[in-house]
């Protein structure tokens, strides 16, 4: 994270110092988890069918989404012993961590306690949704989720003893950007629309089935497919048919591309 600005203020005898920065989770270009393991060898082994973290405790009791079985690596890391095989995905300002083929999440290190909770809860999220769901789910329920399953706030204060002064609070705030609290908001707005038990059903088969379309949630009928238009004679049949071909195998190789692209920050 980097800082946006500080200031110094005494609150009941105590000097705090506050760092304000932003919250930013990269989405990066995935790498095969050949390539991954020997960077995680000695990372910590969540299982997410036990593990006591918060956002997960949650996912798997309060909403009831089956956990995955597959074991999940978490290594932290700083700036200056970042492998290269992963600065491509902390390339992006802000990034504090990131959740790669659902299996791996890299932190990197903070000297505030609280933080990397927070930020582990956030990505494990991530790796939980992502392993459960039979397809990638898109960049705004991903984030929406594991924000709303973690902090569910725009804004957290983090704060330590200092090192160097006694009597001194060191104390970072921490902040979504804006695209990122508005995906938030659209879990908020579902809640309050439909209740906490109605959302929870439509999230569960959303992961489920990778179906994300909130409509029906909301009493609306689903977007119709667009109807395909009228060909004209026999030649033009035949070159729509060649297009659509070309079409098919562009997205084939889209999708196993973006397969390869689902990592989270």
């Amino acid at each position: 994270m980097t800082t946006s600005r500080s200031t110094l203020s005494i609150i009941h005898r105590s000097l705090w110092a506050v760092v304000g920065t932003l919250i930013f989770a990269g989405l990066a270009a995935g790498q095969s988890d050949d390539d991954l393991r020997p960077l995680f060898r000695d990372g910590t082994r969540i299982d997410l069918r036990t593990c006591t973290a918060a956002s997960v405790v949650k996912l798997r009791k309060t909403v009831g989404v089956p956990p995955p079985s597959t074991i999940v690596l978490v290594k932290q890391f700083t700036r200056q012993t970042l492998p290269a095989e992963l600065q491509y995905a902390f390339a992006r300002p802000n990034t504090q961590a990131v959740t790669i083929n659902g299996r791996f999440v890299a932190i990197l290190k903070t000297d505030f306690h609280q933080e990397y909770q927070d930020v582990l809860n956030h990505e494990l999220v991530h790796a939980y949704i992502s392993l459960v769901a039979p397809k990638p789910l898109p960049f705004w329920f991903q984030e929406a989720s594991a924000v709303h399953f973690s902090t569910d706030a725009d804004r957290r204060v983090y704060g330590r003893p200092s090192e160097k002064y006694a009597g001194v609070t060191e104390a970072k705030v921490a902040e979504l950007p804006e695209d990122y609290q508005r995906k938030l908001q659209s879990f908020h707005f579902l809640i309050e629309r439909v209740g906490a038990q109605k959302f929870y059903k439509w999230y569960r088969n959303a992961v489920a089935t990778g179906d994300v379309e909130a409509r029906p949630l909301l009493g609306l009928p689903k977007l119709a497919a667009p109807k395909p238009k009228p060909q004209g004679d026999s030649t033009l049949m035949w070159v729509g048919i060649g297009a659509g071909c070309i079409v098919v195998v562009v997205l084939v190789g889209g999708f196993f591309a973006a397969r390869r692209r689902d990592d989270f920050g």
